[in-house]
Formats: C-alpha cells, structure tokens, sequence
C-alpha cells in the first residue's frame, strides 16, 4: 500500500530536462540518503550502547526519512538513464555512496537482530526461572520430579512477528 503510493507519487513526477534539474534532483536525492544513513547509524548506535528506549524513539524519524529515500529512489530508477546522460560522473559516484550506504544498513540489521535474540534469551530464561521456582516440590512413585512440572512458567510469550 505504501510502496503503491510512493510510486503513483514518483510516476507524477517529470524527469530532469537539464543538467540543472538534474545536479538538483541528485542533491536531494544525496541528502534524503544521508539522513536516512545518519538515523540508521544513530539507531544503531544506541542499541549498541543498550539504550533500547532511546532507540525507539529514533524510529519515527527513521520511518520518515526511508518514506521520502524510497519515493525518491523510484525516481531515480525510473530516470537513471536519462540523468546518467545529462551527468554520468555524479551518477557513477551516487551509486557508490549509495553501496557504502548499504554496508551501513546491514550493520544496522546485525545490531538489531542481536538484541533480539538476546532479548528473547532473556525473556526465555525469566520464564524457566519463574516455571522452577512455582513448580511442587514433589516426587513422583520413583523418587523422580514429574517432567511436568518443569515446564517454563505460563503466560510468558514471545511475539516474533516484529
């Protein structure tokens, strides 16, 4: 839904006719990038640094700034050849910003998919702490705690759907 509208938004859009409109389109372009660059290594920043809640309020920005990155980049795809005509050296050196940009969000993945496993760790360990410390202290006819009161305690879940 939001990929159809950024789209129908780009599509809108006329492709630069000069080399003026061109150098001024590529400007925004660069600058959307390095907000969005800029945001995602703050975030990422932050949750190295194990400072979780200031790192969700980055998120909002976050949102933003890729919303505007990715309108402007459908742009982009769809008039590459025409701006690489009109200025093929600032083309060629936006898409090597734009691999050293992708470096920085594959760092920023990483972080986050480590505090998530670390937090889930967390959450699952709590839960089999809580699950020992309410379970009987029974034996079973064998002199053996039954198995079922091992279990990690109820009502403790883990939502992996974010």
């Amino acid at each position: 839904m939001i990929a159809d509208s950024i789209r129908q938004r780009a599509d809108a859009e006329v492709a630069p006719q000069s080399e003026e409109e061109a150098r001024a389109f590529l400007v925004e372009f660069e600058t959307a990038m390095a907000e969005l660059v800029e945001t995602i290594a703050e975030e990422t920043a932050l949750v190295r640094a194990g400072r979780l809640f200031a790192a969700t309020d980055v998120v909002g920005r976050k949102n933003e700034r890729l919303a505007r990155y990715l309108r402007l980049r459908t742009r982009l795809k769809r008039d590459v050849a025409h701006i690489a005509k009109l200025m093929p050296d600032a083309v060629a050196r936006m898409r090597e910003d734009h691999m050293a940009a992708i470096e920085t969000i594959r760092a920023n993945l990483g972080v986050l998919a480590i505090a998530r496993e670390v937090a889930e760790g967390i959450v699952r360990n709590v839960s089999a702490s809580v699950g020992r410390q309410s379970a009987p202290r029974t034996y079973g006819r064998d002199a053996a705690v039954p198995a079922g009161h091992l279990a990690a305690a109820r009502g403790i879940s883990i939502d992996r759907r974010m």
